[in-house]
């Protein structure tokens, strides 16, 4: 069995997933609803949008996005440091 998360909008009394699903015509489905926080802008905030998503993920692809995010965090760090050796 398949589990996939999905981000839906509750509209005039039914939910509309934001992405096509890849299910038969018919295809019978368990629905976990959880409400996602609300940004400032009243839009969903990035991380509460990325929660299931993220909820799903093997130890191996958290310690990959893990590595992932230490070397964006240190690319402006690097371009910065150059900045400054050239002025």
């Amino acid at each position: 069995m398949t589990t996939i998360t999905v981000e839906a909008t509750y509209t005039n009394g039914l939910l509309k997933p934001a992405t096509r699903l890849n299910l038969p015509e018919g295809a019978r489905v368990e629905v976990r609803i959880s409400e996602l926080p609300q940004a400032v802008a009243g839009g969903p905030s990035l991380f509460g949008s990325l929660r299931g998503i993220l909820a799903n993920l093997t130890d191996a692809e958290v310690n990959d996005m893990e590595s992932d995010l230490a070397v964006i965090r240190q690319q402006p760090r690097d371009r910065s440091e150059r900045m400054a050796r050239d002025l």
